[in-house]
């Protein structure tokens, strides 16, 4: 939860900062808290996944309306609509311009003061932003943060004895780690999770809470050196999401292999975690656990053999019949 907790702090710091700048440097502030979020995957990966939800207007057309409002006015129909449209003007508003923008739009209102005038306008059309973006940290994105920690825990703790479970019942395998999965779901985060619900598309073996306000679609697959194993798992749960109207889908892939390093070569930063491919409107997040026990000292272990899941290998699952 360290990440979590540093993540919200740095949102609040430089809400504070914006919202407390005075005129003069309204701008700087601004640029400064725009550059941080987008420096931070876990909120750009908000952010992309928001934009889906709604067509924003031009900004210029925005403010356009908001000058003739005297005030912020949102056209949008939802809180993530809104929260985009607030991103948008903060990470497209030039330093020098942000004090203009302040008078443009509230000049009419009465106030004469330079730094009550941006300050007011810093409080409407920020404040949405930086409000969203702290509550899905705690709702939507708690998700991340639930798999990081079944990493680590199967990793560190489990996964001798999960390899045992494996050797005794090799035909149903899959289902014994995903199994494992859904029960780290339920008791660290209280997904109720359902297995094999039906879809138009076949049977995915995890998908929460499809009766609440925020579905997770969710799917396990073993590694044992196919990757065009793992290319069809993308390629199901990006299937799931369509079927569901969602636009966010993971991948957990349990590496059965003792000489092998699954690497997800995809569509976001390469120090983004977890990685994800962008598949027509739905992020697909592939999450690797090694699952094989170490069979000797990392001393006496020889290199490990790389191999690569690419974006050539998902779309050619995707084309697949």
């Amino acid at each position: 939860m360290r990440l979590l907790d540093d993540l919200q702090g740095g949102l609040a710091r430089r809400y504070r900062q914006i919202v407390n700048s005075p005129a003069q440097g309204l701008g700087r502030e601004v640029k400064y808290a725009a550059d941080w979020i987008g420096k931070q995957p876990l909120l750009t990966a908000i952010i992309a996944e928001a934009r889906h939800v709604e067509e924003q207007p031009p900004l210029t057309e925005w403010l356009g309306q908001c000058e003739n409002n005297v005030g912020m006015v949102w056209p949008t129909e939802t809180e993530a609509g809104r929260a985009v449209l607030s991103w948008n003007l903060l990470s497209e508003l030039q330093p020098d311009q942000a004090e203009g923008q302040a008078v443009q739009i509230y000049s009419r209102t009465g106030i004469r003061n330079l730094d009550d005038l941006a300050q007011r306008f810093a409080r409407e059309a920020f404040t949405p932003l930086f409000e969203w973006l702290t509550e899905q940290l705690q709702y939507r994105s708690s998700v991340v943060f639930t798999l990081r920690r079944y990493v680590y825990l199967t990793e560190r703790f489990n996964r001798v004895a999960l390899d045992a479970q494996f050797r005794e019942r090799t035909s149903t395998g899959e289902e014994l780690y995903n199994d494992d999965l859904q029960k780290f779901l339920f008791q660290d985060a209280h997904y109720v999770t359902h297995a094999k619900p039906r879809s138009t598309t076949g049977e995915p073996d995890l998908i929460g809470e499809l009766d609440g306000e925020d579905p997770i679609i969710l799917d396990g697959k073993l590694y044992s050196g196919s990757v065009a194993y793992v290319a069809k798992g993308v390629r199901q749960v990006y299937e799931y999401a369509q079927d569901y109207g969602k636009h966010v889908a993971y991948l957990v892939v349990f590496n059965r292999t003792p000489d092998r390093t699954l690497v997800i070569d995809g569509d976001g930063p390469a120090d983004s975690w977890p990685p994800y491919f962008e598949l027509a409107g739905v992020r697909v997040y592939v999450v690797v656990v090694r699952a094989h026990p170490p069979e000797t000292t990392a001393s006496k272990m020889g290199p490990l053999k790389p191999a690569a899941l690419t974006r050539s290998d998902v779309q050619k699952a995707l084309e697949d019949d």
